[in-house]
Order: structure tokens, then sequence, then C-alpha cells
């Protein structure tokens, strides 16, 4: 579990987000939502150590993680994945190296073991026999899965996915957003992804927090996104050119059916 109290971050004097609490619980997608320059990435950098926030707490379990000390903090940074935009894999690296660099850094595995993790990893991806290819020479949605195995293959408590379907179709997004809910229910991860894609919402949102300005301002799930009083996100979701589509598809407050 994750809890956040309070969170706040300036850049001069100027509040990136202002007075956000939150709590993410384990087996659970929870999705970040919100304009670009709303803050989401803010939150998400400030949760995860890659900010220092300037106010309040981030506890990963009973953990005060924005507190720690730093071989303390390198210590719990063992049990977090990170999914970075644009997949962020070593271009000179092949993607055994891609998904084998975390094991390197943190854990003290023989090589046999370390590849036999990673073996593991790219196959629950499903992705086999890529072992020795570069990056340059995978698809996007290829490239995605193995930065998905590379963000699991510490079997972290924590999953963190910066939007996970920056530059795919709508086919493969779909698909990293259904290996993203298998992988966090069938592994009860405490997982964070920030997104702009209301069609990630409707698949996956089992908590969804809407930022505006800096300062967070509906919280719900894909139940109920759609029937919120919230002005402002209504005009978030609404001005989608699939805005029309999700309203004939999702209108009701229906759940999304897997």
């Amino acid at each position: 579990m994750i809890t956040v109290n309070h969170l706040s971050k300036y850049f001069g004097d100027k509040p990136a987000i202002r007075d956000i609490s939150v709590q993410y619980m384990p087996g659970e997608c929870s999705l970040i939502i919100g304009a670009s320059g709303s803050g989401k990435t803010v939150l998400l950098k400030s949760i995860t150590g890659l900010l220092d926030p300037d106010e309040g707490e981030v506890f990963f379990g009973d953990s005060l993680f924005n507190k720690l000390p730093f071989k303390e903090k390198k210590k719990m940074r063992s049990n977090i994945g990170m999914l970075f935009q644009g997949s962020a894999l070593f271009d000179f690296a092949t993607a055994q190296e891609n998904v084998m660099f975390p094991l390197n850094f943190f854990s003290d595995m023989s090589r046999s073991e370390k590849l036999d993790r990673v073996n593991f990893c790219l196959r629950r991806v499903g992705l086999e026999n890529v072992n020795d290819k570069y990056p340059s020479e995978l698809s996007g949605g290829m490239q995605k899965r193995v930065g998905i195995a590379r963000a699991i293959v510490l079997n972290p408590k924590y999953l963190f996915c910066d939007e996970p379907n920056s530059g795919l179709d709508p086919q493969t997004s779909v698909m990293i957003d259904r290996l993203i809910r298998e992988i966090t229910r069938e592994y009860n991860i405490t997982t964070v992804i920030n997104t702009h894609d209301m069609n990630s919402v409707m698949e996956i949102g089992d908590k969804v927090i809407f930022i505006y300005k800096g300062r967070k301002l509906w919280e719900g799930s894909n139940k109920d996104i759609l029937l919120s009083e919230c002005k402002e996100l209504e005009e978030f979701i609404f001005a989608s050119s699939m805005a029309k589509e999700l309203k004939l598809r999702y209108g009701s407050g229906s759940p999304v059916q897997d």
C-alpha cells in the first residue's frame, strides 16, 4: 500500500502540485489523469523519489519513503518497478541486457540465476527469442513489453508507469493495458499509472484521480467517472475526439466487462 499525505511540490514560488492526498492499494491499477501541465507527472515523480516533495509524506507500507536516508531509500527502490514513457530502453543494449540491468544493480544473483529470471519475465510478457535483439529491431509494442519485463524483473511490490501507451496504436495499447492489469492482479502489485488515455481509464481504472492545475479535484473508479459532476473532469473527458464513442459505450456508468 502507498499512502500520500498532503503532498506539494514547488518550482520557485509556483506550486506544481498542491496538498494532494491519496491511497493506493495492492492488486489495483490506479490511474492519475489530467491535461498536459496539470501536475500529474510531477506527482508521479514526487511519489517515486525522482523529485523531492517540498511538503507532505509518502509512505510505502509503514516506511516514510521521502524522509529515508539515501541508503535506506536505495534499498526500498529494489521494491519499485518503473515503466517510463517511450520505454526508455538502452539503445546500445540487447533486450536481455536491458531486462537484466536492475538485477545487476540491486541483486546478488549469479549469472545463471539472472538469465533464468530474465527469460521468465520475457516469457511472461509474451516475448521469446528476442534476447539478442536491440531496441531498434523491435516494434514499439515489443519495446514496451521489454520495458514491462524490466520493470517486474525484481518482483516489485510497487509498479509505476508513465504514459505506457504513448506512441502506440489503439490495438497495441489495449494489449499493454491488459498485460499491466494481469501482472498487477497476478502478483498483487500496487500499480500507479500516469495517463491521458481515456480508453486506459475505462479498461483498467480500478481507482482514478483527476489532477487539475496541481490539485486533486476528483477521485473514483471507471464505474462512475462518467457520472461525475466535476465540470473540469467532464471537460477533460469530452475534449477527446473519442468522447462520443465513450459516451455511447460507457454512458450508463456500467463497468467495463473483461
